[in-house]
């Protein structure tokens, strides 16, 4: 797993994929961050994933 993104390290490009309330990498396309979304979810399966349009949360 990745390290976390600071929030005001952001760009307002892309997708962000937040996992448990804090940022946790960003993709260039919906596809790769839903995918990378999907991974960790099925990972483990209580863990709160959400996928943003970094554009939406600049």
């Amino acid at each position: 797993m990745q390290n976390p993104i600071p929030a005001d390290a952001l760009q307002p490009e892309g997708y962000v994929v937040e996992v448990g309330g804090q940022f946790n990498s960003e993709y260039g396309s919906l596809t790769a961050a839903l995918r990378a979304g999907m991974e960790l979810k099925n990972k483990d399966s209580h863990i709160q994933v959400k996928v943003h349009d970094a554009k939406e949360r600049a």
